[in-house]
């Protein structure tokens, strides 16, 4: 008696179902935003003696979209950018902005004073100034129990 033949899977194709992806974005008229909710804006963190800076490249983003926090030495940054309202009847050629909400969360090199934080938004630019946090370095006496 012949024993079946195992069956052998096909081996993957991911161009094929790639071109499947791509046909599905083809019928929707809207552009879709894949990494919506992942975009993060970029952003420069230089020292001085004194403070941190943080600068963060937020073009398009409406100033009252950002929200600010930061806690001992860590920055966080959330806010949105509207999509524009744009008529859709065009085709896109192109898409490279992304739109949606957006979080950075920094590390920073030091702990930082918050109270005394201070941020300027200019030009696309966010600028924010945050004083380290003074640190003495007092000896601490510790009485010893028999």
């Amino acid at each position: 008696m012949d024993e079946p033949r195992p069956k052998i899977a096909q081996p993957w194709d991911p161009y094929s179902d790639m071109e499947r992806f791509f046909e599905h974005l083809e019928r929707w008229k809207r552009p879709l935003y894949i990494f919506e909710k992942a975009w993060k804006p970029r952003c420069d963190v230089s020292e001085t003696q004194d403070e941190i800076v943080v600068v963060v490249d937020l073009g398009g983003v409406d100033a009252d979209e950002v929200d600010i926090k930061a806690v001992g030495n860590i920055l966080v940054i959330r806010g949105v950018r509207k999509e524009p309202v744009a008529d859709m009847k065009g085709v896109y050629h192109l898409m490279e902005i992304s739109y949606g909400p957006f979080e950075r969360v920094l590390e920073l090199p030091t702990a930082v004073d918050a109270e005394k934080a201070e941020a300027v938004y200019d030009d696309g630019f966010l600028k924010i100034r945050l004083p380290k946090v003074k640190r003495t370095s007092r000896g601490v006496e510790v009485d010893v129990r028999e």
